[in-house]
């Protein structure tokens, strides 16, 4: 089974998603604090939605598994 490598990078400033924290419009992937300044470029919490998508992305990055739990088989085992 394939593994889950990420939510892609937003559309405006590049930077990877992290679950919950984007938005697919019109076949493009943006960040919600991209988005809300896109849309609407006086609200006041945006920077408060920068730090939490960034949180949120080191604790994603935290959970990812490492190679070190994807070790290769040592392949089929001789009959003889």
């Amino acid at each position: 089974m394939s593994r889950f490598h990420g939510y892609l990078l937003c559309v405006t400033c590049a930077s990877p998603n992290a679950n919950g924290h984007f938005l697919d419009l019109n076949g493009e992937r943006f960040c919600l604090p991209c988005y809300v300044l896109k849309v609407n470029p006086e609200h006041p919490s945006t920077d408060e939605m920068k730090a939490a998508k960034e949180q949120a992305l080191v604790k994603w990055k935290c959970a990812k598994w490492s190679r070190d739990d994807y070790k290769l088989p040592n392949g089929p085992l001789s009959v003889s």
